[in-house]
């Protein structure tokens, strides 16, 4: 079996991804650790399994990365909750055992391709497995039309726009007011960010749904894919969003839903008074 060990920049990562690799080679695994910031072993030699230690962010990286071979991918949480991951560091030593038995579920997350388009002329096109967010980066509320599968559908004004899949509904999106989307369903979430209009709520879609969205605004703006890939956007600028044809693999080992993983969250931010 070969494994790839991606980790985060930084030193408590650096020394469990050698603690692991040692463990993993004691079982006969032959394994390749590399930092998450110049991933190339994917290209090399693909592995069957890939351990991501890092917090979410680290994670969305390397779903990305490896979308396109179907590896699954295995989250051992070195950030503060861990949406995504399956593994506190702390277990991870007696878990080994079952993940080389394959003693796990596989789940499958949907992810969203984003595509800017200006003067009819494509500037950027990318993939996302949490979400693709439009974002004044200035003082100025904004003004985005949605369109949902070529039709007008309502504008919003205010400080940006969501698009998030199931998986990205408990990040930014739940942060804006938005639902949280259980991961079995396929469907997207529009969330706007601080709305001038009470009455602009978050909007459910079908993954099938065709989402374009026009800025009608002149102040700067930004778009963002999972919040790493940043694009500066101008006044009439596409942003047209749709189901990828790809998706991310994730290897859980206990079922902990996203309503837990936020009671987790929401315990963990409590302050002694």
């Amino acid at each position: 079996m070969n494994a790839l060990i991606v980790y985060k920049n930084n030193r408590r990562a650096h020394r469990l991804a050698g603690e692991l690799s040692d463990e993993l080679l004691a079982r006969g695994v032959q394994v390749i650790a590399e930092c998450c910031d110049g991933i190339t072993a994917a290209e090399q030699a693909p592995a069957e399994l890939v351990f991501v230690l890092g917090g979410d962010g680290t994670l969305l990286h390397a779903a990305r990365r490896f979308a396109g071979t179907g590896t699954p991918i295995i989250g051992v949480n070195l950030g503060t909750v861990g949406f995504l991951s399956s593994i506190e560091p702390g277990n991870l030593q007696f878990c080994l055992d079952a993940i080389l038995h394959q003693e796990y579920d596989l789940e499958t997350r949907i992810m969203i391709d984003a595509a800017v388009t200006r003067d009819n002329q494509v500037l950027y096109k990318g993939t996302a497995l949490n979400d693709v967010v439009l974002r004044s980066r200035t003082s100025h509320t904004i003004l985005v039309e949605l369109m949902v599968d070529g039709k007008p559908h309502t504008t919003y004004q205010g400080d940006g726009i969501i698009c998030a899949t199931p998986t990205g509904s408990t990040a930014y999106s739940f942060s804006a007011g938005g639902p949280v989307i259980d991961n079995s369903l396929e469907a997207l979430v529009i969330t706007p960010i601080c709305s001038q209009l009470s009455s602009s709520r978050s909007l459910v879609v079908s993954a099938s749904s065709r989402l374009t969205l026009e800025l009608h605004s002149d102040y700067g703006t930004d778009l963002a894919v999972d919040g790493q890939e940043e694009l500066p956007l101008l006044k009439s600028d596409l942003v047209q969003i749709k189901r990828s044809s790809l998706v991310t693999n994730l290897l859980r080992l206990q079922q902990v839903s996203s309503l837990e993983r936020i009671k987790r969250l929401r315990g963990s931010l409590k302050l002694d008074v």
